[in-house]
């Protein structure tokens, strides 16, 4: 009789390679994660006789690209989404005429917009002169609208997707694509509103209409327009200045007190965060800093944050680019103050327009106010639709 041996199965061996299935797959895992995961980085090579610095920034999200030939070094930011692949510029087009050059990098076939320095200085396409804008695609140079329209005195010339809160001494006027109206507050004139503050969908207005200390503030929800009051025990005095805004709160110093104020207009909620007895805070670039008091009352301080562009008033309006100290002259106008940025975009006043400057579009009037010759400063509020 014939009997057939089965060998039972090697549970070792078997285990062993589940464990180096697992370690491979892992590993593979791992290098695809090192490979497709954003990270800084930093890297130089060269394109058409020109050296290129490339610059990923992971918390930003965004490229920044340093192109230099002889002594005309060019700076511009990306946003675009990370890529493994670096050395990303792949040519680079020279354009010149007379005082004026221009490069067109192209980008994995996709063409940037022209960076040109004009007499010695980065400029944007916009303003350089028309002769070298016939080099430049049609589709380069929109044209802005023509039309106005009039409401309450003021001109709307190019409004775009965002909402306008002017202020008329006596409350707001709204505009924006799908309505104009008149938010009434103040039945007497309020010329100097330096301490309003918009909070993410609030404008919150202190009570101008008393003395020295106020008790009351006004808040506008401008997700529906509506107008609240928020009476409250604590003293707020006039002579503060806000620091600035951080998720949902303002941050006030009260110098008559001493007092630095959290305040929430969404919860209707004050909380003393600095006082005679204990530090201050302030954010700078990212994080919570204590200062002194006496250093909060005694100089006048913002708050700050890493931002991809920071725009400079300097004999025009300049944009600074993260990663650079390089500055590109984007408006040639007698700026008064800048109103509002929102990434590459800036709106900002010059006489009695209100203009906004993105880098698709140059340098575009949006609203002009007689007004705005005399009182300008913090007139004007604006909410992303």
């Amino acid at each position: 009789m014939d009997y057939k041996i089965t060998k039972k199965p090697n549970k070792i061996k078997q285990k062993r390679r589940r464990i180096a299935l697992a370690i491979l797959i892992f590993f593979i895992t791992f290098i695809i994660y090192l490979i497709v995961h954003p990270r800084d980085y930093q890297k130089q090579y060269e394109r058409d006789e020109y050296q290129i610095l490339e610059i990923y920034d992971k918390a930003l999200k965004a490229y920044t690209y340093q192109i230099q030939k002889e002594d005309q070094t060019y700076v511009f930011l990306t946003n675009e989404k990370y890529s493994p692949q670096k050395e990303r510029i792949k040519s680079i087009e020279t354009l010149e005429e007379e005082n004026t050059h221009c490069i067109i990098p192209t980008l994995e076939n996709q063409k940037i917009y022209p960076q040109c320095f004009m007499n010695g200085t980065q400029v944007d396409y916009h303003l350089v002169p028309e002769k070298m804008k016939e080099h430049f695609d049609e589709a380069l140079l929109t044209t802005v609208n023509a039309q106005t329209n009039t409401y309450e005195r003021i001109d709307i010339k190019n409004i775009d997707d965002v909402t306008y809160y002017v202020w008329n001494y006596k409350g707001f006027y709204k505009i924006n694509k799908k309505e104009t109206k008149t938010i009434p507050l103040f039945e007497e004139d309020v010329y100097d509103i330096s301490n309003v503050i918009k909070a993410n969908d609030y404008i919150i207005i202190p009570d101008y209409h008393a003395d020295f200390y106020l008790n009351k503030l006004y808040l506008l929800n401008t997700k529906d327009d509506k107008l609240t009051t928020w009476e409250f025990k604590d003293t707020l005095y006039h002579d503060g200045y806000n620091l600035g805004v951080h998720k949902n709160a303002v941050y006030y110093v009260d110098k008559k007190n001493n007092i630095e104020w959290e305040i929430n207009p969404k919860k209707k909620k004050m909380t003393k965060i600095g006082t005679n007895k204990k530090d201050g805070k302030i954010w700078n670039n990212g994080k919570w800093e204590n200062i002194q008091m006496n250093e909060l009352v005694n100089e006048t301080h913002q708050f700050s944050d890493e931002r991809k562009y920071t725009y400079q008033i300097s004999q025009g309006l300049y944009v600074t680019y993260q990663n650079s100290e390089n500055k590109k002259l984007i408006s040639t106008k007698e700026i008064k103050e800048i109103v509002y940025t929102i990434e590459d975009k800036v709106y900002y006043l010059a006489g009695d327009t209100l203009y906004a400057y993105s880098e698709q579009q140059g340098e575009v009037p949006v609203l002009s106010y007689f007004e705005w010759n005399f009182n300008y400063h913090n007139m004007i509020f604006i909410k992303e639709d």
